[in-house]
């Protein structure tokens, strides 16, 4: 028996309302400067309830669609229904709705938005290493020759300076090229002034959150990773670990052999924002392809954003390989999402009423 797949959608809009129908009334509206664009927030149980479990999705746009299908999935199949006295759930559907309406990764200035998260008061965080990386990763053409000088550049910028301080440099983030990618910007967007907005609003009296952030692209096809950021030894460390099993904490399957040191992620939100509260925060990516697969496709957006308008139809060819990159259209691809989501969202709604 094929599996239910009519919680994926193909355009934001759709998403946004198979999402709003699953979720029910209580649903708060930040609207986008452009019409129709909405970070919406659903809320489910006591409104009171100290112990909260959130879930957001679309941080990098296009990476919404798979992450609203597992949020509308997990509700149609009652998820409410199955939550412990003295716990809710908050929902956050598309961090970045431009970047999830146009099917790409980045906000209306090029921005990744989980690069953005930062302090724009203070001096904006420096990574010498991308301005050496930069020449080699806006390529004027984008064809099969083109891309393998990339590629073989690339891996001599790596064996020149080591897995790290590559990693570092390719996707820190970067505040200085705005033509770039991984840019984390010279402002706050929109989506993070909505998003610290909604988190203050929707889980402000809380005692205990756990929140997280779903993302595609890193990790074996198939499957899902887990990303921790909290230091080994902390309640949020011990928290993941202890509600997700050790594969939360010690970055199995993850594709690359030096995570990078990133700025202005957004889950560095939860902390100052909620001072009061015990946060436990993960990153969960469904993984599609290996590792220079992503990279290719986040050099492909870019590519798409400032080249394409000169070559259109290269760019609607290209626009389906790019897709495939961060929502694949394979029906395994889709199913192993939506019954992993599933397993995972459930056990973090029994751990944060533990």
């Amino acid at each position: 028996m094929a599996a239910d797949l009519s919680a994926f959608s193909e355009t934001y809009a759709d998403a946004r309302a198979k999402f709003l129908d699953a979720a029910g009334p209580r649903v708060r509206h930040y609207a986008h400067p452009e019409p129709g664009l909405f970070l919406d927030v659903a809320t489910l149980g006591e409104p009171d309830a100290p112990n909260v479990f959130a879930v957001g999705c679309g941080t990098h746009g296009i990476e919404g669609y798979p992450g609203s299908a597992a949020l509308t999935h997990w509700l149609r199949g009652g998820g409410a229904r199955r939550l412990p006295s003295g716990t809710a759930v908050v929902l956050f559907h598309a961090h970045n709705p431009w970047g999830f309406e146009k099917r790409t990764r980045v906000t209306e200035e090029n921005v990744d938005l989980n690069r953005n998260f930062i302090d724009f008061s203070k001096p904006l965080p420096r990574n010498p290493g991308y301005a050496e990386v930069h020449p080699i990763v806006t390529p004027e053409r984008w064809d099969e020759e083109a891309l393998a000088d990339v590629f073989r550049r690339l891996a001599e910028y790596k064996a020149k300076v080591g897995e790290q301080a590559f990693s570092d440099a390719f996707n820190g983030g970067q505040y200085s090229h705005a033509d770039g990618i991984y840019y984390g910007g010279a402002r706050a967007q929109w989506s993070n002034t909505a998003f610290r907005k909604a988190v203050a609003e929707n889980l402000g009296r809380a005692k205990r959150v756990a929140f997280i952030d779903l993302h595609t692209g890193i990790g074996p096809r198939y499957e899902h990773i887990y990303l921790t950021f909290a230091p080994p030894g902390s309640v949020a460390y011990e928290n993941a670990r202890a509600w997700w099993g050790e594969r939360a904490v010690n970055r199995a399957g993850v594709t690359h052999k030096a995570l990078a040191v990133y700025s202005g992620l957004l889950v560095d939100v939860f902390g100052p924002a909620l001072p009061a509260a015990e946060i436990t925060t993960l990153v969960i990516e469904f993984g599609t392809l290996p590792r220079e697969g992503v990279q290719r496709g986040s050099l492909l957006q870019r590519w798409l954003r400032f080249n394409g308008p000169r070559h259109p139809a290269r760019a609607a060819e290209l626009q389906r390989e790019y897709d495939e990159a961060f929502y694949p259209s394979e029906p395994r691809w889709r199913e192993a999402a939506l019954a992993q989501s599933l397993e995972f969202l459930d056990r973090g709604v029994r751990g944060v009423s533990a």
